[in-house]
């Protein structure tokens, strides 16, 4: 199997490599976080319910009780069906690979290594050993993208639950999360195939570089989904404070 192909079936499910382990049942695992936060939601559901429009201790009793009984059913409906979701979901972003990668070469077929196509000399063979340990480097990540998504499918019951408040809760971060991870799976495969193509070519700088920029793909999307979010509540609200000190500060002068 090619090495792209494996690296995009490990970031998005790692688990089948799991599966022929003995003394551990993946399918089992799944079904007792379920059920387990199935309960848990439950519970908390009936707890708000109670706490807010019976004893009036919590939340707001003037609050539509159809919001949370909605928050409810969406956290239901999304821990049941979301082994299916995650599917279509990983289906997605292969066909959206494909795409890029059939809109970068002409050609949905995987680029290896053809050492028939490189010229060595000392300087090259230096550079194509950097390069294959930096591919090396790159399937480790890959790994560790895969167990973060396996982490995240593994957790996104719990943080459905979140969904019985108004802002969501942790739900709204994890979908951010995988996200984030999904588009960092593309680019660095993107970018793996770039570097291939260039290192065919015996364009060993240019491949060089791009791996390096594969590697630190992670940190790059996110400084950007970071910038993109607009910084935390905290740096908003000094910000806000400094606008007004600043009108209060004129306003001040001008009466003087």
């Amino acid at each position: 199997m090619e090495f792209t192909i494996q690296c995009s079936g490990i970031g998005f499910a790692i688990e089948i490599n799991f599966r022929n382990l003995e003394n551990f049942n993946i399918g089992g695992l799944y079904n007792a976080i379920y059920t387990f936060a199935i309960a848990v939601l439950i519970i908390l559901f009936i707890k708000k319910m109670i706490e807010t429009y019976l004893a009036w201790s919590s939340g707001d009793p003037d609050n539509n009780p159809l919001n949370i009984l909605i928050g409810f059913l969406k956290a239901m409906i999304i821990m049941i069906t979301f082994g299916f979701i995650y599917t279509k979901f990983a289906n997605v972003f292969y066909e959206f690979f494909y795409n890029l990668l059939q809109g970068m070469t002409g050609s949905k077929d995987i680029v290896t290594v053809e050492a028939s196509n490189l010229a060595f000399n000392v300087f090259g063979a230096i550079l194509y050993l950097v390069i294959a340990i930096q591919l090396a480097l790159l399937y480790f990540q890959f790994i560790t993208r895969g167990i973060e998504m396996f982490i995240l499918r593994l957790g996104m019951p719990f943080a459905s639950i979140g969904l019985l408040n108004s802002d969501g809760g942790a739900f709204k971060g994890y979908i951010k999360k995988f996200m984030t991870n999904a588009f960092t799976i593309i680019v660095q495969l993107l970018l793996m195939q770039l570097a291939i193509i260039l290192m065919n070519k015996g364009k060993f700088v240019l491949s060089l570089s791009t791996s390096s920029i594969a590697l630190r793909t992670p940190h790059m999307l996110q400084e950007f989904m970071s910038t993109a979010g607009g910084g935390s509540v905290s740096g908003k609200i000094s910000t806000v404070t400094r606008v007004v000190n600043t009108f209060r500060g004129g306003i001040g002068k001008g009466k003087k």
